[in-house]
């Protein structure tokens, strides 16, 4: 492991983000210390279990869509117990 102040590494960051994908490499700063991880993808599916719904753009548009509907006063969240009844009488 290589403890490095976040000046060193912004002093000489391709040397340190270089050597993160073979040692273990922690920055110290005055807010505790950060521990740079090597990786192949970038995950910006916000799912903790990887549901492919959120990786659907289509999908995060309609949500945010309907989120500031709500917001907004257009649209009212219905109680999940309402819901639930009126999805009974669809069914």
């Amino acid at each position: 492991m290589i403890l490095v102040t976040v000046t060193e590494f912004r002093n000489n960051l391709s040397k340190y983000t270089e050597l993160a994908f073979k040692e273990r490499i922690t920055l110290k700063s005055k807010f505790g210390v950060l521990e740079l991880s090597p990786s192949k993808e970038v995950i910006l599916n916000p799912s903790p279990s990887g549901d492919s719904w959120f990786s659907n753009k289509a999908n995060i548009k309609e949500l945010n869509r309907r989120i500031a509907d709500i917001e907004s006063g257009k649209s009212i969240p219905i109680p999940w117990k309402k819901a639930k009844k009126n999805l009974r009488h669809e069914l």
